[in-house]
């Protein structure tokens, strides 16, 4: 489903990503671990298109994706939760999720899963994105990235700077979800 061969990146002179290869099958459930500073955010964001990579590829669903815009890897499926939730401060959640749904092929409407996996967010349809808590933006990151309907979803350190409680809510969603791939 998603495959990278050989990505290489640099930031200035420092060379982050060294040949990196994945090969993540559909239904694929991957965990990237190490410590800050080792690349796992960079990776991400070259496999989204936020970063350039300086050599290598990046395919999904068996289409070359090395060098296509962040929204071509968006609209090929692939849903991104980045580091720090970026939700759009000054937009209600209705208008956040509406955003992520845009990238979809068909319909522009919250599907009714994301309220279902994020009750809280319906609640808060006309509220700010800025007016959350850390873990209701969170859950808002998450809902807009799975408004998309994306076939493979990128999580970039979920539970950072949330609450315990609303951490687990959090994983048990992901489980969810791993289950239904």
């Amino acid at each position: 489903m998603l495959a990278t061969d050989k990505i290489n990146q640099f930031y200035g002179g420092s060379h982050t990503l060294w040949d990196i290869d994945l090969d993540i099958q559909k239904g694929g459930c991957v965990c990237l671990m190490g410590r800050n500073g080792v690349g796992k955010t960079t990776l991400l964001k070259v496999i989204m298109g936020l970063l350039p990579s300086s050599s290598g590829k990046v395919t999904f669903d068996g289409v070359d994706l090395t060098g296509a815009p962040p929204e071509a890897r968006a609209r090929a499926g692939i849903g991104y939760v980045p580091q720090g939730r970026e939700v759009f401060p000054t937009l209600t959640v209705e208008e956040n999720l509406r955003i992520g749904a845009m990238g979809r092929r068909t319909g522009s409407g919250i599907p009714d899963r994301v309220f279902k996996l994020f009750p809280v967010l319906k609640d808060m349809l006309r509220r700010r994105g800025g007016d959350l808590s850390g873990g209701q933006q969170q859950q808002l990151a998450m809902g807009r990235a799975l408004a998309l309907e994306p076939k493979l979803l990128i999580l970039d350190e979920p539970g950072e700077g949330i609450q315990p409680n609303v951490v687990h809510e959090i994983g048990n969603v992901i489980m969810q979800l791993s289950k239904r791939a």
